[in-house]
């Protein structure tokens, strides 16, 4: 009997979600997004990738975020104040919010979300952005006040990044796969490589959603998910845009085009500590090898800007006078030779996702390197497998990744290039860097003196090499007519964090 009613139960289970399922295409109750990238997980203080985020983010919420104008916003703090010195910063949080499951949400979370950041035992990658926290101080239920080591310029932006998450419920084993948060919407389900539903949350601080239902498609074929859009099985997306296609996207009245500024980097990295390349000449003579200016209009589609360094151009902090990379094979051969490296001598694998960009631009640095001699070996994984490799194996020699929302120096460079930075995945390492880096948050970030001091530490790590900066990267969205009030973000992450306020009108 026991059995029985075991198996009935799957099967009811099975048919709610089979039904569902069948129809989140058929009427205005259901959001459905077209994600380019499965998420790694769902808990904000272990992910650093922009598909995790962008699920993440319809669910649990910051203190502070960025709206679309990239001003910080009002989030589960509805004000806050920095003090001059930069060492105090006081919030005022919402109102008679709570956690999905009932339990209200206090200041006692905020102090439970940073001090499990803080504790190295737990391994949070981001760690570093917010080591500058000496304790935070429980004013009330509703105020909280973040006491510094030392004088962050940039901590407020590294707070809008972080979900709060739940002291009476952050511990559970399977948190990372099935959280709760404060917001809009609550998981129902998750079929990895597939789709990702939510539902409202109907006792939502801000409001009950417009939209019901909200489901994540996972589609990482480009061309297959533009398939997708125009047959009308996904209503939008941003990111990975089809490039070559957009010509003919912007004059087609079913569909809409948005475009936006981009705040990242895309790049192709070195594993210092493989022999070959550890020697910067090797990294520079690929810095060499690869045409940017191709990359933007042949495989992006104009969709972007030649790469520099780690700091966007449309940043004051931006260091225009830096080694310039310009394409030159025969500067490249030239300084393979000067590290003793002839044709036929050097072999290397070269790993990516299975994006189409990093793909072409994969097959593009290869055949630069085959006319100099040079063998390299592409090896496509899928997105998590690939990620994974990265960032938790040494077992890579180049590798093709990209950064969003890189909206300030700090961001920018200390976790990538600092010895100890939590991303610096190749593990590059200059005392002066680290120095500059460390210096740069405990000055004024609209002084002389810090833009000084990040004009050098670009300079410092675009001669030598850790990454070859391809392009800037640009934001581009696509949805059809009958979705309202959703503006593409320039911060990749941010694209769905106000899905609640979406309308759909079919």
């Amino acid at each position: 009997m026991n059995q029985k009613r075991r198996v009935c139960v799957v099967m009811v289970l099975f048919s709610l979600l089979f039904g569902f399922s069948s129809v989140v295409t058929a009427d205005n109750n259901t959001l459905i997004i077209g994600g380019y990238g499965e998420a790694l997980g769902l808990d904000p203080r272990m992910e650093t990738d922009v598909p995790s985020f962008q699920r993440i983010n319809v669910m649990m919420e910051p203190l502070v975020k960025f709206n679309v104008d990239m001003e910080i916003a009002p989030g589960l703090a509805k004000s806050w104040h920095v003090s001059d010195d930069t060492m105090t910063l006081r919030f005022v949080l919402q109102d008679g919010v709570k956690w999905h499951d009932g339990v209200p949400f206090t200041a006692d979370d905020v102090v439970y979300t940073f001090e499990w950041v803080l504790n190295a035992d737990n391994g949070a990658p981001n760690r570093g952005l917010y080591v500058d926290i000496d304790r935070i101080e429980v004013v009330s239920d509703t105020e909280v006040v973040f006491h510094l080591k030392q004088p962050n310029s940039f901590l407020l932006n590294n707070i809008a990044r972080m979900p709060i998450t739940p002291r009476h419920d952050g511990d559970r084993n399977d948190f990372r796969q099935n959280p709760i948060g404060t917001g809009p919407y609550k998981l129902v389900s998750w079929s990895r490589d597939d789709r990702m539903i939510f539902v409202e949350n109907e006792e939502y601080w801000g409001g009950r959603p417009n939209v019901h239902n909200l489901v994540f498609r996972t589609i990482p074929e480009d061309a297959t998910r533009l398939l997708a859009l125009e047959a009308q099985e996904i209503d939008f997306y941003q990111g990975n845009v089809v490039g070559r296609e957009l010509e003919r996207l912007e004059a087609d009245p079913t569909i809409i085009v948005q475009r936006a500024p981009g705040t990242g980097y895309e790049y192709l990295g070195f594993n210092t500590q493989v022999e070959a390349l550890s020697d910067v000449r090797v990294r520079q003579a690929f810095c060499y090898l690869i045409d940017r200016e191709a990359v933007v209009a042949r495989i992006l589609w104009g969709v972007g800007s030649p790469g520099v360094g780690p700091v966007s151009e449309a940043l004051p902090w931006f260091n225009p006078d830096v080694q310039q990379y310009e394409y030159n094979p025969e500067r490249a051969k030239e300084l393979l030779a000067e590290a003793g490296y002839g044709p036929g001598d050097l072999k290397l694998t070269l790993h990516t996702d299975e994006r189409a960009t990093r793909s072409r631009v994969a097959e593009m640095i290869q055949h630069e390197a085959e006319k100099i001699g040079v063998e390299i070996e592409v090896i496509l994984e899928e997105w998590g497998a690939y990620l994974t490799r990265i960032q938790q194996t040494g077992d890579f020699e180049l590798f093709l990744l990209g950064w969003a929302g890189q909206l300030d120096p700090d961001r920018a460079m200390i976790r990538q290039f600092s010895t100890e930075g939590a991303n610096n995945y190749g593990k590059y390492s200059n005392e002066r860097v680290d120095y500059l880096l460390n210096l740069g948050r405990t000055v004024p970030p609209e002084s002389q003196e810090s833009l000084d001091i990040y004009g050098e530490a670009q300079e410092i790590i675009v001669r030598e090499a850790p990454y070859a900066f391809t392009n800037y990267s640009a934001e581009v969205g696509l949805n059809h007519p009958w979705i309202g009030n959703w503006e593409v973000h320039p911060y990749a992450a941010g694209s769905y964090q106000n899905a609640h306020l979406i309308t759909k009108n079919k």
